[in-house]
């Protein structure tokens, strides 16, 4: 990672959209051999590559041909990815809507970006 990338993931900049990464697709992009995972996670090295990122997703008779045992070989998922992560954009987001952070947005911005004379005047219009 490069210094604006770690702004960026700390959230001290891009103040103008949430950075909610999906971990299933991190994971798929940055490992798509599953050599990370087959290092770290040895118990899931036998599963075919369709079901390395996510292996609760083997129905019952595949489980059985990979000798593989959810909640024995490998922990069940602790919660529903889909449901979290839209709970979670929904709480972040409601934050544009609180005044102290509205406060915070014009320093925010000129401590992060260096405005124009044009973003100047439509920030402080709002």
């Amino acid at each position: 990672m490069h210094y604006p990338q770690v702004q960026m993931q700390a959230s001290v900049t891009g103040i103008n959209t949430i950075r909610h990464y999906n971990p299933i697709k991190q994971s798929e992009d940055q490992d798509p051999t599953g050599a990370f995972i087959k290092k770290w996670c040895p118990e899931l090295e036998k599963l075919p590559i369709e079901y390395l990122h996510e292996p609760w997703q083997q129905t019952p008779m595949e489980a059985l041909f990979n000798d593989f045992k959810l909640g024995e070989d490998y922990p069940e998922p602790m919660l529903d990815l889909t449901q979290a992560s839209k709970q979670a954009r929904e709480r972040l987001w409601q934050y544009r809507e609180r005044a102290d952070v509205k406060r915070a947005i014009p320093n925010i911005l000129k401590k992060h970006v260096g405005l124009t004379r044009t973003q100047k005047n439509t920030v402080k219009s709002n």
